[in-house]
């Protein structure tokens, strides 16, 4: 597979928002660790 002669919008387009996707869904899923670590270090169980 030749990117060379192939790269078109799509193809440089979607590692990006592959990327962006994964960024989104690390920084979701740091935030409900944090909150569910916050909730359990207080002793709360909610």
């Amino acid at each position: 597979m030749n990117y060379q002669e192939g790269l078109t919008f799509v193809d440089s387009f979607l590692p990006i928002a592959v990327g962006i996707c994964l960024g989104c869904l690390a920084s979701l899923g740091a935030r409900e660790f944090w909150h569910e670590f916050a909730v359990a270090f207080k002793g709360g169980s909610q």
